[in-house]
């Protein structure tokens, strides 16, 4: 993170640094232990944390109510889900941007491919100081079409440029976006679960 993007983040005397996680669901699996764990477990006397997902689709896990957990700050956006639909993203993005502008994060870090979109956009247009992206893995590798994953990278490439920081749960996730033009080797850090 560069000297200015660390000094736009410190909070008036006696006031938190305020984060804004996003994921587009917590289903069971590494993601969402990953997400709530920071949510919940960030010093609560420097920092306000918030959780912003939308639902598990019908045939997973939802994790908070598998473990019966759920974070003090949660807050749940229906339209923000797995998979890519014009409107329900647009309304996504349109609640993420209201949210980020009453809210004022410092911070906002987002996790996974669909909510790192719309939350690093949301957190563009609403003009919060710092953008995280953790990658938990990446889909640019067969998963989908040869012209969908140019499109994808194009859009990830972009965001990585006004990203401050991006996160990777190992080296060789690391190794295999700088390897696909995502980010600069001192950018990108590798942070495991």
């Amino acid at each position: 993170m560069s000297t200015s993007s660390a000094a736009q983040v410190q909070p008036l005397p006696g006031d938190r640094i305020r984060v804004l996680r996003v994921i587009a669901r917590l289903n069971v699996g590494g993601p969402a232990l990953h997400t709530v764990l920071l949510t919940e477990r960030l010093p609560h006397d420097r920092y306000e944390s918030r959780l912003v997902t939308g639902s598990p689709e019908a045939a997973e896990g939802d994790y908070l109510e598998l473990h019966g957990l759920a974070p003090e700050r949660l807050v749940r956006i229906p339209a923000l889900g797995r998979e890519l639909d014009a409107a329900r993203d647009a309304t996504a993005l349109a609640q993420l941007v209201r949210l980020m502008r009453r809210v004022r994060p410092h911070v906002v870090h987002t996790h996974t491919a669909k909510a790192g979109t719309l939350g690093r956009i949301a957190a563009i247009l609403a003009r919060v100081p710092v953008r995280v992206h953790t990658f938990h893995g990446h889909v640019f590798d067969g998963y989908f079409s040869p012209a969908k994953t140019r499109a994808f990278l194009a859009v990830e490439r972009a965001l990585a440029r006004r990203t401050q920081r991006i996160l990777t749960v190992s080296d060789h996730v690391r190794d295999e976006l700088l390897g696909l033009g995502i980010g600069r080797a001192g950018q990108v850090k590798v942070v495991p679960l």
